[in-house]
């Protein structure tokens, strides 16, 4: 049953739970109001993403016997998905919580997709004034202040941006010293060992990436990494697939 409380300033209309709505509130009261609730959600996912970010650099899960973060947060959050917690963790890893408020998560969530695209400087603790060109419909470009623009108008800009990994290929004395660097760390390992060392290509530049070193012997790692590299087989890299 609806009761109505009189009061001074505005009558609340209430069925026994909290009303954000007053009975008289003006056209003008909406917006600050409904800004004030978006400030408050932002907060808490800013707050969300700081206990993420806790959770992954303390490996908290790791030493309570799960597999990583994604493992404990995929069985005790299901609601979540790891795309949202990893949102969460990267703006609260590169904005405060009074930014997000401001500007929202998710809207920061595309500014950082967008300077990653176009190499921008972003000044983190006052991003609005980042220019960020936006296309609309039409594919017709207008610069505007990232304090201005909506998270529509950040998607289609970083849509716009977005570039693949690399946009050349690798040079093949890249590719050469790759695969020596493959061939000395996964000849240090017993076959036991599943070892794998991944090359990829990331803006032009070969990139490796280490994988299955128990901790024990990473002495092996870093012995294979500065002796002399082995020659590389003509046949090997006549045979592997390119790399990517």
């Amino acid at each position: 049953m609806f009761k109505l409380f009189a009061t001074k300033e505005a009558t609340t209309v209430t069925n026994n739970t909290t009303s954000a709505v007053t009975e008289g509130m003006t056209l003008e009261q909406v917006p600050p109001a409904m800004r004030q609730l978006m400030r408050e959600e932002n907060g808490s996912q800013h707050r969300m993403g700081q206990i993420y970010n806790y959770t992954v650099n303390k490996r908290l899960a790791e030493k309570a016997g799960y597999k990583d973060a994604k493992d404990f947060f995929a069985q005790h959050l299901a609601d979540l998905s790891q795309a949202t917690l990893s949102t969460y963790g990267a703006v609260a890893e590169a904005f405060s919580e009074p930014v997000a408020r401001r500007y929202g998560i998710n809207c920061l969530a595309l500014l950082l997709t967008y300077k990653e695209a176009t190499d921008m400087e972003v000044n983190h603790e006052e991003p609005g004034g980042a220019l960020i060109e936006v296309p609309d419909d039409k594919g017709v470009v207008t610069t505007k202040p990232f304090g201005e623009c909506s998270v529509d108008q950040m998607r289609r800009a970083s849509q716009r941006k977005r570039k693949p990994a690399s946009t050349k290929p690798l040079p093949p004395e890249a590719e050469v010293l790759a695969e020596q660097y493959r061939e000395a760390v996964t000849g240090r390992f017993p076959k036991g060992v599943r070892v794998k060392v991944l090359v990829r290509n990331e803006k032009g530049k070969a990139v490796l990436d280490f994988k299955g070193i128990p901790v024990e012997q990473v002495s092996q790692l870093a012995a294979a990494l500065t002796e002399e590299l082995p020659p590389v087989r003509e046949v090997r890299l006549l045979e592997k697939p390119a790399v990517g």
